[in-house]
């Protein structure tokens, strides 16, 4: 199932509802992270304390996968990349 995440409110509600769905406590989840009950308490109540990095890791532990949408409704094909070779070994951003 899809859970449309628009504002941070929510993602607050949808980790703490994924990790009770699949009976974790939160010091399930901490020992599972490697971290403190204490810090799951806190992504909890402002998931915005982690980095993306760390939201993805949290949510691979839960079984969640996060699914980017192009929600932008154009009629014209995005343009391509840039050639990443020619950027060198920094890229582009």
């Amino acid at each position: 199932m899809d859970y449309l995440i628009s504002i941070a409110d929510q993602l607050t509600a949808q980790l703490r509802s994924m990790r009770k769905v699949r009976q974790l406590s939160q010091a399930d989840l901490a020992r599972r992270l490697g971290v403190s009950q204490s810090r799951i308490a806190a992504i909890e109540r402002n998931p915005a304390v982690v980095s993306a990095g760390q939201l993805l890791e949290l949510l691979k532990v839960l079984g969640v996968d996060l699914v980017l949408r192009d929600t932008t409704a154009t009629a014209t094909p995005p343009s391509p990349l840039p050639n990443m070779t020619d950027a060198g070994s920094q890229g582009v951003w």
